[in-house]
């Protein structure tokens, strides 16, 4: 193998990093909508049901849901620059 092949070429680490950070920015992602849709009685455990008081089970949790989101698409941006770095430009 040559070094240009070499350089071209992806390392394993990166490949690995990328697809965790997708993994979790499409968890955290998924979790927000959960946050935003469902009531917080409705919620899995996981995410912090809330059975009482009634006024605060019924409610939605939007900061928790807008946090979840934020840090999806952060996530998500990451990887991709992640992804792209060490990558040239087509040569004309």
């Amino acid at each position: 193998m040559t070094t240009a092949s070499q350089a071209g070429s992806r390392s394993s680490a990166k490949v690995i990093t990328v697809a965790v950070l997708v993994i979790i920015a499409i968890l955290a992602i998924i979790a927000g909508v959960l946050y935003l849709t469902e009531p917080a009685k409705s919620l899995p455990s996981v995410l912090g049901t809330i059975t009482s008081p009634a006024s605060r089970a019924n409610a939605h949790r939007d900061a928790r849901g807008g946090v979840s989101l934020a840090v999806g698409v952060i996530l998500l941006l990451v990887a991709y620059f992640i992804g792209r770095a060490g990558r040239s430009a087509p040569k004309e």
